[in-house]
Parts: structure tokens; C-alpha cells; sequence
């Protein structure tokens, strides 16, 4: 017997609800630092330095 099996029969799907409170394990059971770290080291690979940015010298008022 599933879950949706357990409803009243002529009961509208409820597709939010109907599968609330099921836990979902990550795919992996790594530490997620060292996922985050081997991530950062493919982006750092990618672009090793910041791109050039112009500067502010110009503006007099910076407001938020």
C-alpha cells in the first residue's frame, strides 16, 4: 500500500501535502565543506583572479 493509497476515495490529490514529513538523504555522505572546497577549487581553476573593476575616484556621495 502506497501513500496515496490511504486517502478517502473521491478526495481531491493534495501534491503539496500529500508527501509532507518525508525525509530526503543527500546523495552524498562526504563532509559538505570538503564538497564546498572541491567546488571552490574548480571555480578558482576557472577564473584565478577577480576581473578589473572601474573605481569610485569620480563620485562624491555614495548613498544607499
Amino acid at each position: 500500500m502506497t501513500r496515496n493509497d490511504t486517502r478517502t476515495p473521491g478526495a481531491a490529490p493534495q501534491p503539496i501535502a500529500d508527501s509532507g514529513g518525508v525525509v530526503v538523504r543527500a546523495k552524498s555522505e562526504r563532509d559538505p565543506y570538503e564538497i564546498l572546497d572541491d567546488l571552490m577549487t574548480v571555480v578558482e581553476a576557472l577564473c584565478p583572479t577577480w576581473p578589473s573593476r572601474p573605481t569610485f575616484k569620480k563620485s562624491s556621495t555614495f548613498l544607499l
